[in-house]
């Protein structure tokens, strides 16, 4: 059964086969852009540090990693920010999820968001704004299915795909 846990050593290995996966590069830019020499528990205690603002690049928020797990096999990561800055009002929300290619199109991603509405509860939210382009099909249907209505669409940049903000009410 899958879940969610939080960033661990455990499951390096299997995060690292999904690094190398075709179609997994722009899903790990913060491993991949890591500083040189950064030990794979290092990185694992650096993104555990966010949650706390610790660690912080400028411009960033606050917020928790969860992994989505099975057994010891790394399926994908979500991220629940903590607040909203300008920046994420219009591209980002509260919410921020990826999947391994090697594990798409197998109810994960609804998974994933539906356990993650779960933590933002528990961090005190009743309402998370979510976003996703408005190219990714895969993700209107996710948020969708997940109590997301459409609230807007933002140009964010010129000659890109426009973003799609929807709000979520937690139960």
């Amino acid at each position: 059964m899958a879940r969610l846990v939080r960033p661990s050593n455990r499951y390096k290995k299997s995060f690292l086969e999904a690094v190398e996966e075709p179609g997994a590069q722009q899903l790990f830019a913060r491993f991949r852009g890591r500083p040189e020499g950064e030990s794979f528990p290092a990185y694992v205690r650096r993104i555990r540090s966010y949650s706390k603002g610790v660690s912080l690049k400028n411009g960033l928020v606050p917020e928790t990693t969860y992994w989505l797990v099975e057994g010891d096999i790394y399926i994908g990561r979500v991220s629940v920010r903590h607040k909203l800055n300008r920046s994420l009002q219009k591209k980002g929300g509260h919410i921020g999820y990826d999947i391994r290619p090697s594990k798409r199109r197998c109810g994960y991603g609804r998974l994933i968001l539906k356990l993650s509405l779960r933590k933002a509860k528990e961090l005190g939210f009743s309402r998370v704004l979510i976003t996703c382009l408005s190219t990714n099909i895969a993700s209107q249907k996710i948020i969708k299915a997940n109590g997301g209505v459409f609230k807007s669409e933002v140009c964010t940049q010129k000659g890109k795909p426009t973003t799609y903000r929807y709000w979520v009410d937690i139960k």
